[in-house]
């Protein structure tokens, strides 16, 4: 199986008597994650395969087993000593499961609960959980995987040095590694979509991803959502990914009144296809308070959903679309304490990117081609909050320089992971 950077944290906690939850888009590789713990309990830690339990709440047996607690307490070794491991895959398809759950944490410690979900409600199965379980959010892959996929090792080397020691990277060979992040960017970061080396193929995954799992995860959330409505809604935010969030303009286009539009928007983040940033600001009177900021968690599913796959470097797409990366790797990194905002004010000053990391302000911006000076936006940021940092990611352009008493590094788009 291939390997990914999230197993060493989930490996980390697999003697924790916590639950651990592995929670994201359907997909994205839960299923394969639970097989390699399997895998490696077997391996390393000699655990016998007839003590771990494994269930696929999208089988009937199973989804039937645990929706009563009396027929899962009969299948499981409740009175006999040892270590087991429970592994539950697909588990938000039983809403009540959460008090089942509870039961064999408090009363059966020797037992590992390991459990996959593709929405966010099962965060708060229910109070009772509070305290005994450990999320682990799974996203598609990062660009670092995406070359550690590949066939030809080269890139991978080549991006490996460069991480390195960034100053020293000739040109040529940022612009390798930059070609590389295009196609990463075109076609995202979804494991079926890169394991295909068809771009035909790729376009039938993403369009199946889309129809078959995110739409069905709509339904399962809510049965009134309607499909086509959904996939509609989808479509008017791939077309502004980057932007500001303007619910009375996108109202309009998808003929949704504002709260079922809000629900429809609820839906989308709660099984993790959508991203809203929220505005930073200390000064109500100076800075916009309200509107959110659109991304979306895989850039393959802006390309399906707006039917193009052209990808050109240094335009304003290109910006756009690389600003929803920087964002979607950021959070692929799991630090669960990093907040993630932007900064905008009534006279349009902008930064895309503000990481607030404890008592720390990081802010970044992102452009599609190179910039060699401090954009004015930038300057203003700095005077207001005097952060230690900033980042400047654009194309190719490696740079450091001081203002005001912040370093800021200018750096290519795909250092983002080291921020």
């Amino acid at each position: 199986m291939k390997k990914r950077t999230i197993f060493k944290k989930i490996w980390q906690n697999i003697d924790s008597k916590k639950i651990l939850l592995l929670n994201g888009a359907r997909q994205v590789g839960k299923t394969s994650l639970l097989k390699m713990i399997k895998n490696k309990l077997i391996k390393d830690k000699n655990i016998k395969e007839k003590d771990i339990f494994w269930f696929d709440l999208e089988k009937i047996e199973d989804l039937s087993l645990w929706s009563k607690q009396s027929f899962v307490l009969n299948k499981l070794p409740v009175n006999k000593e040892g270590k087991y491991y429970i592994f539950i895959d697909e588990f938000q398809k039983l809403r009540n499961i959460g008090s089942t759950l509870k039961v064999l944490h408090d009363h059966y410690s020797n037992f590992k609960i390991i459990v996959t979900g593709s929405a966010s409600w099962y965060l708060n199965i229910d109070e009772s959980m509070a305290g005994r379980k450990e999320v682990m959010s799974i996203y598609p892959l990062s660009f670092k995987e995406y070359l550690e996929w590949q066939e030809d090792g080269k890139i991978n080397n080549h991006y490996g040095l460069a991480q390195k020691d960034t100053k020293s990277t000739p040109q040529a060979l940022l612009e390798i590694i930059n070609y590389s992040l295009i196609d990463f960017l075109t076609y995202g970061g979804y494991p079926e979509v890169i394991l295909s080396k068809d771009y035909n193929k790729k376009d039938k995954i993403l369009s199946e991803i889309i129809n078959s799992y995110i739409l069905r995860d709509m339904q399962l959330q809510n049965y009134a959502a309607n499909s086509l409505q959904i996939k509609k809604i989808l479509t008017l935010l791939a077309d502004r990914v980057g932007g500001i969030l303007d619910i009375a303009s996108l109202s309009i286009d998808s003929s949704l009144g504002r709260n079922l539009l809000e629900n429809r928007l609820d839906l989308l983040q709660e099984t993790f296809v959508l991203h809203l940033a929220l505005p930073y600001f200390t000064n109500k009177t100076k800075e916009l308070v309200k509107n959110k900021k659109i991304f979306l968690v895989d850039s393959g599913l802006r390309a399906n959903l707006m039917k193009d796959y052209k990808l050109i470097p240094k335009t304003v797409e290109f910006g756009q679309i690389t600003e929803n990366f920087v964002v979607t790797e950021l959070l692929k990194r799991g630090h669960l304490l990093d907040q993630y905002y932007y900064w905008r004010t009534k006279t349009k000053q902008e930064v895309d990117i503000v990481i607030k990391r404890e008592k720390e302000l990081i802010p970044i911006e992102v452009k599609g081609g190179n910039i060699k000076k401090i954009p004015y936006s930038l300057k203003a940021f700095i005077k207001e909050y005097k952060p230690k940092k900033a980042y400047i990611l654009n194309w190719s352009t490696i740079y450091e320089e001081e203002f005001e008493g912040c370093r800021i590094y200018f750096r290519p788009l795909w250092w983002a992971e080291n921020i």
